[in-house]
C-alpha cells in the first residue's frame, strides 16, 4: 500500500511513521509549500492521511479537487482534526473525505488503518 501524507505536526508525522513501519509501509510526505492535489496526483497513493486543521493547505478544497478527479477519486482519504471544529468537520466530509477522526481516534487507529491495503 502506497500512503502519502499531508501532515507537519511532528508529533503526527513520528505517530504515523511508526503505524506505518510496524505494517511494512513508508509514507511520502508532502514538502512544505507544495500543493496538496498536484501533488497526490503526482504521486498516486493508495491512501491519503489529511491534517483538516492546517488551513495554509486548504486541505478542504485538495479534497473536492481530487475526489472530482478520475485519476484521484479512488484514492482513500483519511483526515484528522480536532473534535470541536464542526464546521471543518462538516465541509470535509461534503467534499468527499472518507473518513474524517478526531486528533485522539486518529492516533489510537493509527496501526489499524494502516493495517489492510484497502485501509
Amino acid at each position: 500500500m502506497k500512503i502519502a501524507a499531508a501532515i507537519h505536526d511532528m508529533m503526527f508525522s513520528s505517530k504515523v511513521n511508526a503505524a506505518a513501519k510496524g505494517n511494512g509501509h513508508t509514507v511520502t510526505w508532502l514538502p512544505r509549500g507544495t500543493p496538496i492535489a498536484a501533488w497526490v496526483t503526482e504521486q498516486k497513493p493508495d491512501v491519503l492521511l489529511i491534517d483538516l486543521g492546517a488551513v495554509k493547505n486548504d486541505p478542504v478544497a485538495a479534497i473536492r479537487a481530487l475526489k472530482s478527479a478520475e485519476a484521484t477519486k479512488g484514492i482513500l482519504v483519511i483526515g484528522y482534526i480536532g473534535h470541536e471544529q464542526d464546521d471543518t468537520i462538516a465541509q470535509a466530509k461534503e467534499a468527499g473525505c472518507d473518513r474524517v477522526l478526531s486528533k485522539g481516534a486518529f492516533s489510537n487507529q493509527l496501526p489499524e488503518l494502516l493495517k489492510a491495503p484497502s485501509a
